[in-house]
């Protein structure tokens, strides 16, 4: 006899819940042109209000300070952050390596002339040159500079004085003529010192810090692209990622940013934010730019419900 199988059960499929009424009123009442239109006017009216009031009187100094200084090591990933400000270089490197023209080409010509004038009306060298300069004196690298330059002067000089033999005597010696002058470098260092920082001399000194100022201003931008993507770019990508996260480098920020903030708010505590930003003068556009973040934020799901929810309370009869 053949097997009888029997019929399969169907599962009844769940209804959906019903929306409730509060929330479709709210889910339609955010998409029409009117609710967009009073909440723009509504914007531009709090900017126009807030033009009026005291910086202090709108910011809450303890609150920014407290996110300045727990945000980053509570909500930021310093692995995925490194990838992210890692690819970001990249692709600035690869954007700047087809720019043409130098710095002074892409920016304002006044902004570059008030740059001039800046430079120009240094008359003094910074204090604390003295101790600058003799640390940059006694790095190996310009001990062996000066050595080197002695060293050509000198078989230079032995050439003119004896073409023949001078330039093969000096060079057999070379050893010997750099231990000599070595033992004269820590004079030739102080010598140098004190030129730089001799008050006679200090146009000089400031006039080759313009000229590399200059120097660098007009150095074109692909040329520092095609710097920093040496070796592929590793060398500056493993740099990022170890600054990144770097936790004492973090506070370090974190503290740089605490500072700005705290000298920032005492300079303008009592100033009207009116006088810091035109907002009056620009409501209607903020306002309708702060719509476009503003709608999107109330259009998210559990947004919509939250405030459909409140609009069912409120009208429901109070218990």
């Amino acid at each position: 006899m053949a097997k009888t199988t029997a019929p399969k059960r169907r599962t009844p499929k769940k209804r959906a819940s019903p929306v409730p009424a509060a929330e479709r009123h709210w889910n339609a009442r955010i998409r029409s042109g009117e609710f967009k239109r009073a909440l723009r006017a509504l914007a531009a009216q709090e900017l126009k209000d807030l033009a009026r009031q005291r910086l202090s009187d709108v910011i809450d100094v303890q609150f920014v300070r407290t996110m300045i200084r727990d945000l980053d090591p509570r909500v930021i990933d310093r692995a995925i952050a490194a990838d992210l400000v890692v690819e970001t270089n990249r692709r600035v490197r690869t954007r700047l390596a087809a720019a043409e023209g130098s710095l002074l080409d892409v920016l304002d010509r006044r902004f570059v002339a008030d740059i001039g004038a800046t430079l120009e009306a240094a008359t003094e060298v910074p204090s604390g040159a003295e101790a600058f300069a003799a640390t940059l004196m006694r790095q190996e690298f310009v001990r062996r500079l000066f050595t080197d330059v002695i060293y050509t002067a000198i078989v230079s000089f032995n050439e003119r004085v004896n073409p023949l033999f001078g330039a093969f005597a000096a060079r057999a010696l070379e050893d010997q003529i750099k231990a000599f002058i070595d033992r004269f470098m820590p004079m030739l260092q102080a010598q140098a010192i004190a030129f730089a920082i001799e008050r006679r001399n200090q146009r000089i000194v400031l006039a080759f810090a313009r000229s590399v100022v200059r120097l660098l201003l007009d150095v074109p931008v692909a040329r520092y692209a095609a710097i920093a993507a040496s070796a592929g770019g590793k060398p500056a990508e493993a740099v990022i990622r170890s600054a990144v996260q770097n936790a004492r480098l973090g506070a370090l920020v974190r503290q740089a940013t605490l500072a700005l903030w705290d000298d920032f708010y005492a300079a303008a505590r009592n100033r009207r934010l009116g006088n810091l930003l035109q907002l009056e003068a620009h409501a209607d556009w903020l306002g309708a730019r702060a719509v476009e973040i503003i709608l999107p934020l109330l259009s998210r799901p559990h947004v919509r419900r939250f405030i459909a929810a409140e609009i069912a309370r409120a009208q429901s009869p109070a218990r």
